[in-house]
Parts: structure tokens; sequence; C-alpha cells
């Protein structure tokens, strides 16, 4: 089968799913039909344009992110579940005119997206439609003459790196840390766990495309099993994020390296993500449960295990209650906007938008080593001023950040596709988990950029005569 063959048939079943779906949701719909139409338009548009020629790795993911945790969510929920929403609302009153108000909202920041994409793709940034040639040529050399080592190395370095962080509780989900390391290390273990050690796993999926095509498999179990082992030491029931990001990042390269699909490849990729997820998502719940429901018969902690893992599949996304509970709030403007920014992280407290949007289901201030926050996701945060050019602006200038890092990604990345795809992914899930002390996301953005600079300076090392003098690595890649 062709690339193009599969493609055609999944946006078939994408729109065809849709259809029924959005059919049925507006015999439910209170208001106005054309704003519903509206805004399943704008949703599906940014969801496939998230996949056409000129996209980019950024408009893939915020389109997957968004179109579920807005419109399948809220399109579920008014169909089959008479409006009733998993996570708060706030103040929210459910009237026609409300639900038109919180539609409109999201219409805008789609749009504004959609012309970020138009600009970016027209006179800014695309990615060549041939496959990219390696540029990390002292990494890649590396790489090729040590593979064995390095492989093994990785492997061990994982398993250190997971085991210790499950023992000490230096980076877990909904926990406050158990150990405080010297010199930051606390810091370069959260980095090494989000994207530090699957920044990796990316670089060893490019190069085993160049070296071991035919035995690719060993390759995609070694960054699943990065993913999987990483998100269970954090509590963290995120694998699927990484994963998926990897995995599009390699189809990427295929795709622009072969024509046909090699299904064998393709099934074994897509059931080990979902196996090793499956698995992931079930082990952190149990773990969890163990803590947060111990006083629980075990029948009843087994089903809620269930009923927390059978729930992510939509309710755990950040999406379309955010943007209701600040349509519904009381308060909003440039004064609570400013408020907002000021945020600082506060173990003991509530976040703000707990504390001002929502009847917040936690209490950070008991001394039991949780904290918990609900997050708005970007588009509701950028509607706290209440105005709808400030959202459009807003939105079009963080599609463009975004574009500008993933530019900064390719061209000091080694115009490595995979890299490309996982640091993408890691800035649209931080956009729509957006809204918890938001001036820290410097810290987010700074881990990215030295990230790539790491990997940058260390090819520029073993590429450079001194160390080829006692490697002979330019000699092993020939």
């Amino acid at each position: 089968m062709r690339w193009d063959h599969l493609i055609k048939w999944a946006w078939i079943c994408v729109f065809a799913g849709a259809s029924v779906i959005g059919a049925i949701t507006l015999t439910e719909y209170q208001g106005s039909s054309w704003i519903y139409l509206l805004f399943t338009a704008l949703s599906l548009a940014v969801l496939r344009s998230g996949f056409g020629r000129t996209a980019i790795f950024f408009d893939a993911f915020i389109g997957v992110l968004l179109f579920i945790g807005f419109w399948l969510k809220f399109s579920v929920r008014t169909a089959f579940s008479e409006g009733r929403f998993y996570a708060p609302v706030g103040g929210f009153d459910g009237t026609p005119e409300s639900f038109d108000k919180a539609l409109l909202v999201v219409s805008c920041a789609l749009a504004a997206i959609l012309l970020a994409r138009f600009v970016r793709g027209r006179w800014f940034f695309i990615y060549p439609q041939a496959l990219p040639s390696i540029s990390y040529v002292g990494l890649f050399a590396f790489y090729r003459h040590y593979r064995r080592v390095f492989l093994v190395t990785f492997i061990l370095a994982v398993l250190a790196i997971c085991v210790a962080n499950a023992w000490f509780g230096i980076y877990q989900r909904g926990l406050l840390p158990r150990v405080d390391l010297p010199l930051g290390l606390n810091g370069v273990f959260t980095w090494l766990l989000l994207f530090g050690m699957a920044s990796v796993s990316a670089i060893i999926l490019r190069f085993e495309l160049e070296l071991h095509r035919e035995s690719y498999w060993l390759a995609i179990i070694i960054a699943l099993l990065e993913a999987a082992l990483s998100n269970v030491s954090m509590w963290s029931r995120g694998m699927i994020l990484n994963g998926s990001s990897l995995l599009y990042g390699v189809a990427a390269l295929f795709r622009r390296g072969e024509q046909r699909l090699r299904l064998g490849l393709v099934g074994f990729a897509l059931a080990s993500l979902i196996s090793l997820f499956a698995l992931s998502v079930f082990g952190v719940n149990w773990l969890r449960a163990q803590v947060y429901y111990d006083a629980l018969p075990e029948p009843q902690m087994v089903e809620t295990v269930v009923n927390d893992s059978v729930g992510l599949l939509l309710d755990r996304w950040v999406g379309i209650e955010g943007v209701m509970s600040v349509v519904g709030a009381d308060r909003t403007g440039w004064g609570l906007f400013a408020e907002a920014l000021a945020e600082r992280a506060n173990p003991n407290a509530n976040s703000f938008y707990d504390q001002n949007f929502i009847d917040s289901p936690y209490n950070n201030a008991r001394d039991d080593a949780r904290h918990f926050v609900s997050l708005p996701g970007y588009l509701a945060f950028l509607f706290y001023p209440g105005s709808y050019t400030f959202l459009f602006c807003a939105v079009f200038a963080f599609s463009i950040v975004a574009g500008l890092f993933e530019w900064f990604v390719y061209r000091f990345g080694g115009n490595n596709l995979v890299l490309c795809a996982l640091i993408a992914q890691v800035i649209a899930f931080r956009y729509t988990s957006f809204g918890y002390v938001p001036m820290q996301s410097y810290l987010l953005f700074g881990a990215i950029f030295l990230n790539v600079l790491i990997l940058y300076w260390l090819d520029k090392i073993l590429g450079s005569n001194c160390v080829s003098r006692f490697w002979p690595l330019h000699k092993a890649a020939q």
C-alpha cells in the first residue's frame, strides 16, 4: 500500500465519523446551529491542514489536541451526555447564549491558528519533501563506530534514571518532590524524563534509518520503552504523547524515503505503542490508587483504576471546559489577566484558575505531599481579558513562536525530523496545558533551547580534528 492511499482512507474515516457525531450534536445543541457549524468547520480545517504539504509538526499536534479537547469532547458530551462535562466549568450557566459565546471564542482562536499557518507556510518555513540528509556528521560517525556500546549504555541509563526517580520521588506528577538534590539536579532529572532521554531516542531512530533499516523494529522498541518507563516513574499517563510524536517523526522519514508502506513495521509500531501505553496507564493508575484510595476495598479500587483509565480517552484532555469557565466567570478583564500572569508556584495553595474560575476539587493546603492543579489551556487563558481581538492576536503569536522553535530545532538539531516532531509535541502540549504559573514557561523553552545546543555542540566536538586523533570516526563512517 502506498502512503497516499493510507492517508486518503484515514481522512475519509475521520470526516465520516465527524459527520455522524456532528449531525447528532446538531439535533441536541440548544444554541445557534450556524455557530456550531462554524465551530465544526474551523476545527476540521485546523485538523486537516495540520497534515498538509506545507504543515510543520506543531500544526499536526496542536490540531489533534485541540480537536479532541474542544470539538470532539464538546460534541460527544452534547450529543450523548446531555451537555454534562467531567471537568468543572465554574459559573457557566448552560444557556444557549453562553454555549454560543464559548464556541465563538474557540472559533476566533482557530481562525488565528489557520492564519498563522498560512503566513508561516507562505513566507517563512516548510520542510523539504525529500528526505533531509544528516547534518550531525560527528555524532553520526561516533554512533556508527560505537553503536552497540551506545545502545547498551542508553538502555542502562534509562533504567537507572527511571528507577532512581521512582524510588526517591524526584519528579512525579501530583506529588511534591521527596528528595531535593544539590546543584539543581532535580531540574536535570525533570528535563531527562520529559524529553531529554526521548531526544536521544530521536537521534537513534534517525541514525538507525540510515544504518539498519531492515531491523528498524529494535530502534522503535527502545524508543517506546524509554517513553513508557519514564512516564511510569513520573506517575504520568502521558506516554502516548512522546511515543506518538516519535513514531510520527519516523513516519515522516519513511514517507520521504520510501513510497510504499512497510505494513509489518507499521503494525509492529502501532501494536507496541498501544500495548505499552495501556500497560503504563493501568500501572500508573494502580500506583496512584495505592496512595489516593488506599482506604477503599480491593474490588472498588480495581473499579476506580479501570474508570480512571477509560476516562483518559476523552475527558482528561484539557479543552472546552476551560473556555466555558471563563465565559461564565463573574470577573474578567485586564486586571485579572495581570494577576494571572503574576502567579507564582506555591505548593500549599490552589492555582489561580482553581481559586478564581471553578469550584476546585483540590485542596493543596493539606500537608500530605500532594499538589494538584486544574488547567484552563492557552485558549481560555488568553481570553481572561474578555477581548476577542487580543485572543486572536495572542494565539497568532503563540503559533508563530512555535514555528520559530521548530525551525530552530530543524536547523540546529541535525535536520532530524524525529527530533522536530518530539519537540513540536512538547510545545503543543504545553500550550494546551497552559495556565499554571505562566511566566515560568521560560524554563521549558529554555530547556528546549539548551537541549538542542547540547546536541549541536556535542556533534561539533566529536567532529573536530582533535577528537578524530583519538577516535577514527570519519574513517569508520565512510
